[in-house]
């Protein structure tokens, strides 16, 4: 399977001589070329819209639609399990309700807004402590689904990147 698939035997129906040994036209020449052209594409036309199928079926090969699927569906999990993280904290009154309330916030939304200003250090302290706690639940949970086999390698790291990324600014905003 290399890559001039084809090639040869077009070169070869390409190379019979327009005309024989007397002089005469071969008339059968335009219909073997004709022939050979007809016989490499459809060739590869029919291994060209089975092959993707046919890795797909195998396994031997993921396809970035089934991994965004995959990633938003663990993403999903991953905020399910830092929610309901969160709802056990706000019932043992672990922390104050408006620190829960921004981290659900931040978790539903997916996003972590520390820095706004007005918020006094000691609260700002406290949210960061508690949004690493989250990022430790949210990391546990994405391992325990890659061990399940819900999420593969490539996009268990990628989620992971992206909460440690999300770690390592609480740990910048805590040095600032």
């Amino acid at each position: 399977m290399g890559r001039g698939r084809g090639v040869v035997p077009l070169a070869a129906a390409l190379s019979i001589p327009l005309t024989g040994a007397d002089g005469s036209p071969l008339g059968d020449r335009p219909l073997v070329v004709v022939i050979a052209t007809v016989v490499i594409a459809v060739s590869l036309v029919v291994q060209g819209l089975s092959l993707q199928p046919l890795v797909r079926r195998a396994g031997l090969q993921t396809d970035d639609e089934r991994r965004q699927r995959e990633e938003v569906a663990a993403r999903h999990q991953l905020a399910r399990r830092a929610r309901a993280h969160l709802d056990g904290l706000a019932l043992g009154e672990a922390a104050p309700d408006h620190l829960l309330d921004r981290l659900r916030a931040a978790v539903d939304q997916r996003v972590d807004r520390t820095g706004r200003e007005g918020h006094e250090p000691e609260a700002e302290a406290a949210y960061r402590g508690l949004r690493r706690q989250l990022i430790a639940v949210e990391s546990d949970e994405l391992d325990r689904l890659h061990r399940r086999g819900d999420v593969d390698d490539a996009t268990r790291q990628r989620l992971q990147r992206a909460l440690d990324l999300e770690g390592a600014g609480l740990d910048d905003r805590d040095r600032a």
